[in-house]
């Protein structure tokens, strides 16, 4: 559920004629505060911890595009 309301949170961000791009800031060991805080302060956007099909966990940071 918080999952949810996470991911609505992140889409209202976007306003029509904005992209959102994607990074991976971290490759592993992915923590929750550490990803948020580090998408904040290099992005400007929304990181959240991901679970890859080989098991690690990353780190991937949604932000608006720059032009």
């Amino acid at each position: 559920m918080f999952l949810k309301y996470l991911f609505l949170g992140m889409v209202a961000k976007e306003t029509q004629g904005q992209h959102i791009c994607r990074q991976i800031l971290l490759n592993d060991n992915c923590d929750g505060p550490t990803c948020t805080a580090l998408c904040d302060q290099k992005l400007g956007g929304t990181g959240q911890c991901y679970r890859t099909v080989d098991k690690r966990f990353i780190c991937l940071c949604n932000y608006i595009c720059k032009s």
